[in-house]
């Protein structure tokens, strides 16, 4: 991994993704008397928005009480923090925040940002450059590909939860096991000619160019419509490519598994219940032939079996 690439990845380790191909997080565990934080480069960041306490609470940084009602910032993990690394919301006191030098509010979000490390330092008497007080810290890369097919083989509905750009990720994983080297076009939700990821066999002697395009839903009981497939029909006979895999995490409606049956021949859809056992690296199932054939007429009294 390239430098720049590899600290865009710890800048972003708090979304449990990196948008580029193939490529990682770096996670960064910093212990803190007291206290546990998923470190991203050298400090954990805090997002805080002001508000009004829904209830009394204690604050993460002085310990000292907050009352109902009371001004005070309140600190709202990533989504995937929340599933993945069981992280918390945080409420820290006005006087912790303020007296840190925390960065302007953001005019958009609302939100202001301050570094944890300087408002523990402040609080707890923790010099922010004596390094000695720290654990030592153990940096670790990982494919995040392979942490979430883990996390969804014990439970496959976590799947509706992730990004798209993770559910990208996962697939990019899964196609990897199956002997087939993914690669991932673009960014998610950016341009990329209605292709995820291009694949093609990793050993073999029979080569094939692959493209996958990946539809993802938070509705478990959405449907994908016959339009994506009629578009991504297009963009495959438009090209060089030899197969097409369709893939959504919920499942696909009757009029888009007839156009792909009848007007699709180089294409492949897959929903759900194929995603179900891939979880558990089940590749040849039968369900995997149901497009081809048992057997096939050539001409006029002369079939072959296939299977």
């Amino acid at each position: 991994m390239r430098g720049r690439d590899l600290n865009h990845a710890i800048a972003r380790a708090s979304s449990v993704f990196e948008d580029k191909p193939g490529e990682h997080i770096a996670l960064v565990r910093v212990r803190l008397p007291g206290l546990t934080l998923v470190q991203t480069n050298k400090m954990a960041t805090l997002y805080l928005l002001e508000t009004r306490a829904q209830r009394d609470y204690i604050c993460s940084g002085c310990g000292r009480g907050i009352r109902r009602g009371n001004l005070h910032f309140r600190h709202d993990p990533f989504a995937a923090a929340r599933i993945f690394r069981g992280q918390t919301t945080t409420h820290w006191c006005r006087k912790c925040i303020l007296e840190s030098t925390p960065d302007p509010k953001d005019p958009i979000t609302g939100r202001i940002r301050v570094p944890a490390v300087r408002v523990l330092a402040r609080t707890r008497g923790i010099d922010q450059l004596d390094l000695p007080l720290f654990e030592p810290v153990r940096v670790e890369v990982v494919g995040i590909g392979a942490i979430l097919a883990q996390k969804l083989a014990v439970q496959p509905s976590l799947i509706h939860r992730i990004t798209p750009g993770e559910f990208e990720e996962f697939i990019c994983e899964r196609l990897f096991a199956m002997g087939l080297e993914p690669q991932r076009v673009g960014a998610t939700n950016r341009r990329d000619g209605g292709v995820d990821v291009v694949f093609w066999p990793r050993y073999g002697s029979f080569p094939f160019l692959g493209a996958a395009q990946m539809k993802h839903h938070r509705n478990p009981h959405a449907k994908q419509g016959p339009s994506v497939v009629r578009d991504f029909a297009g963009t495959i006979a438009g090209h060089s490519f030899n197969a097409g895999l369709l893939i959504t995490n919920t499942s696909f409606s009757p009029d888009a598994k007839w156009f792909a049956k009848h007007h699709a021949k180089l294409l492949r859809l897959r929903d759900f219940s194929d995603i179900k056992r891939w979880l558990v690296c089940n590749f040849s199932d039968e369900a995997e032939w149901r497009e081809i054939p048992s057997s096939i007429e050539l001409c006029p009294g002369v079939h072959v079996k296939v299977r």
